[in-house]
């Protein structure tokens, strides 16, 4: 269909906000084969987002249960882990499962805001040594969910990591502006990977990938459910493993990312084996993720978006000189 101005500018923000978190913590690699290999996957990764952006339908009005979703999970999962003490990837699942439910059976909601809720939960996955205010943290989660409202259905639709997406834009607004009046504390939501052998969080992510996708194709779980059930469970357990620390506090995180892109619908990646390959995709990211957006909420997101556009790209590259490959592609 034909992109309208409004479609464009939301589209292109939502570029430079991916691009800003790929160049800056990936391109500058510190040795020569890295950086290669951040360009060519860079550069599937924008390819597949200009094929996205160009299946985009009209944007979607804003909806006030959107806003109120998407606000109410974030500070659910803000108070749960910086009040109360919960591990954030345990007070996140606990979230999720809330409004899975909510959806489905009780239909308290529907999808689109179940899934604004998703992006309020990455908005509040701050843990209690952050200083941030937390009214900041509500603006972040208000922004996300009017900013669901219009892209969610609309522009690039059928990716999993946008969740993440919509969260991280929304509080470089709301820190910016909290920056800008001298509101802004110590912002660091991504736990630091020092120490933590490469390796160990690859089978993390490509599991979280899997084993979400397979429950929500398999079962008749809300995808919100199908993503907390299993993350409270590997969270829960990796929060009682000793002697884990900072190491374990990775993990979970790495778990919740690679679970958001087992929300790409089968138009974009048809079937298990493309999703490994997003999920390895993601997980590599998730081992080398440095750089100024390491505090921002929704970066996991984004990184799990970067691996499903990607794996879009080569798809459909791949498919063009191998016709026979399954899963033809078609607009999602």
């Amino acid at each position: 269909m034909r992109l309208t101005a409004g479609m464009l500018v939301l589209a292109a923000a939502m570029f430079v906000a991916t691009a800003a978190v790929y160049v800056t913590s990936f391109t500058l690699a510190p040795n020569m084969w890295m950086r290669v290999a951040a360009v060519l996957l860079g550069a599937f990764a924008a390819a597949g987002m200009w094929l996205a952006v160009a299946s985009s339908r009209p944007l979607a009005r804003v909806r006030t249960v959107d806003i109120a979703c998407s606000l109410l999970a974030t500070l659910a999962t803000f108070f749960l882990s910086r009040d109360l003490g919960v591990q954030p990837v345990v007070a996140a699942s606990l979230v999720l499962i809330t409004f899975g439910v909510a959806v489905q059976p009780l239909g308290l909601v529907d999808g689109r805001a179940a899934r604004a809720g998703f992006a309020g939960v990455f908005v509040g996955l701050i843990g209690p040594s952050i200083t941030v205010p937390w009214y900041w943290v509500a603006l972040s989660g208000a922004l996300a969910g009017v900013l669901w409202s219009r892209v969610g259905p609309s522009i690039m639709p059928g990716f999993g990591g946008r969740i993440g997406l919509v969260a991280f834009m929304s509080s470089v607004v709301a820190y910016g502006i909290a920056d800008f009046l001298g509101g802004k504390g110590d912002v660091t939501l991504l736990p630091p990977t020092d120490g933590l052998p490469t390796w160990t969080v690859v089978p993390v992510g490509v599991a979280a990938a899997l084993v979400t996708w397979t429950l929500y194709n398999r079962t008749s779980l809300h995808y919100l459910a199908c993503i907390g059930i299993p993350a409270l469970v590997v969270s829960s357990g990796i929060a009682l493993a000793p002697n884990l620390g900072a190491q374990g506090a990775v993990l979970a995180t790495a778990w919740l990312g690679g679970a958001a892109l087992a929300g790409t619908t089968s138009a974009r990646l048809p079937n298990a084996a493309w999703i490994f390959v997003a999920g390895l995709l993601y997980a590599g990211l998730m081992v080398r993720f440095t750089g100024p957006y390491q505090g921002h909420a929704g970066v996991i997101g984004v990184l799990a978006l970067i691996g499903e556009l990607g794996t879009f790209a080569l798809r459909r590259a791949l498919q063009r000189v191998a016709p026979w490959l399954p899963g033809q592609p078609r607009v999602a």
